[in-house]
């Protein structure tokens, strides 16, 4: 006897070590990697496609998440990313990357505004020269970024007049002609840039001038991260300029990612993380479009041999499809997981099938109520009975209700429970029809269920 319990208990143990084993490998597989990222200003475009990015992650059950870190500007989040404080970072290309920092994802590409009311008839930036220039500043990099672009057509600060202007001013400031041309880093499509443009004096028959910015190979050379852009026709459609496509330059904004700087296997974790984030936020970017506009201007970066930008291995995996997936990765510790998950789930299934036998069913409880009152609405001969069996009607009803949301039943699970009341009803609408008084008015009182 001694022997056969000691088996027993020896075996009750292995099968709590395998069930505790099985637990905790699922939750530290199933369990999503949690990422930082430094996205600007709270209420900032970043911070919101990113916020809107995480809750898309979350719905889809993806491997990885954003928490979003909050920053003033473009550069301290750089700051952020270098000092090893978050993961990630959106980060203007600009602005030099932290050693070990690479690119996961363009997010879009600031382009220069250049606007000036017609009656100037300034036509490219070189006309600049001896103007006043107000410059919405939208980040810390925007006046120094302007002053280098200036400098590549031979304007010296003093050869212009240049002020900061606040985006509300900009209206006050070229209608009067305190300003000549006003100038702003962004997209087209941002809301607050078509502001200001919108905001520049102007006639519906004389709209204001986009001017263009052609500088050739020369930035190229001069400036890495800027690139030949161009502002399409009619791009700020309520006022219909530019009557034409114009030349402009343009800076990418990107999200950007540190390289892990642990061992391989957290390397290997990371990196994974990451590619997940990128195939993520490219092929989602259309869903993710609908809920914040700009997310329609995330691109891939170039991983092509000789790119500008430096591609984080995570992204460069999707994009190349040379990823090695999560499953390859544990391959060995999922199947270890599937193997005595199954063993588990076939013990708990055997005994949920034995206690569900003993368990009430719900559904049959309600139908055996309709039942009863249907039988008594049948033999009944006094129609003073419908009200009361119409007021257990209106209970069964909530009851029907209840169930169905706590179940989150369709119409095909609930379709029994519909046929049974709606036949109750009926005999319950033919008892009071026998009264003279309600006579052409049956279903009046007798609640209804829909669920459909």
């Amino acid at each position: 006897m001694n022997v056969a319990i000691s088996r027993l208990l020896l075996i009750a143990a292995v099968l709590l070590a395998l069930l505790t084993a099985a637990a905790v490998a699922y939750l530290l597989w199933s369990r999503p990697l949690h990422l930082r990222v430094a996205a600007g200003p709270q209420d900032g475009i970043d911070a919101t496609l990113l916020a809107a990015f995480d809750r898309l992650l979350d719905i889809n059950h993806a491997g990885v998440r954003l928490d979003v870190v909050a920053t003033a500007d473009f550069h301290d989040s750089n700051r952020l990313l270098e000092k090893r404080e978050v993961d990630l970072a959106v980060v203007r290309l600009d602005d030099p990357l932290p050693t070990g920092a690479s690119v996961v994802a363009l997010l879009r590409t600031n382009v220069v505004i250049a606007v000036a009311p017609a009656r100037h008839k300034l036509e490219n930036l070189s006309d600049l020269k001896g103007k006043r220039v107000g410059l919405v500043s939208r980040s810390p990099l925007d006046e120094p970024s302007f002053v280098r672009l200036l400098d590549v057509f031979g304007i010296k600060p003093a050869d212009v007049k240049l002020t900061i202007v606040k985006p509300e001013d900009v209206a006050a400031l070229t209608s009067s002609g305190r300003i000549d041309c006003v100038v702003v880093f962004g997209v087209p499509a941002d809301p607050d840039v078509r502001a200001v443009v919108y905001a520049v004096d102007g006639k519906k028959k004389d709209p204001p001038t986009i001017l263009a910015v052609d500088v050739g190979e020369f930035l190229k050379e001069n400036s890495p991260a800027a690139s030949s852009e161009t502002i399409v026709k009619h791009a700020f459609p309520r006022r219909l300029v530019p009557d034409d496509d114009v030349d402009t330059v343009g800076v990418p904004t990107a999200l950007v990612a540190n390289k892990s700087s642990s061992g391989p296997l957290r390397a290997r974790l990371y990196n994974n993380a990451i590619t997940e984030l990128t195939s993520n936020l490219l092929e989602r970017r259309s869903e993710l479009a609908r809920k914040v506009s700009l997310a329609s201007l995330i691109a891939a970066p170039d991983i092509e041999k000789g790119a500008r930008f430096p591609v984080h291995p995570g992204a460069a995996a999707y994009l190349g499809d040379t990823d090695t997936s999560w499953f390859t990765l544990f391959s060995d510790q999922i199947w270890n997981v599937l193997l005595v998950g199954g063993m588990l789930s076939s013990i708990f299934a055997g005994a949920g099938t034995f206690l569900k036998r003993s368990a009430t069913d719900p559904m049959r409880e309600l139908l055996e109520r309709l039942k009863r009152i249907a039988e008594c609405a049948r033999t009944s001969t006094d129609p003073g009975d419908a009200a009361a069996l119409s007021q257990d009607l209106a209970t069964i009803a909530i009851d029907i209700a209840t169930l169905g949301y706590e179940r989150r039943s369709g119409y095909e699970q609930l379709a029994p429970l519909q046929l049974a009341f709606e036949s109750t009803r009926e005999a319950v609408a033919a008892l009071r029809a026998r009264s003279p008084t309600t006579a052409g008015n049956v279903t009046e009182g007798t609640p209804r269920v829909g669920l459909s």
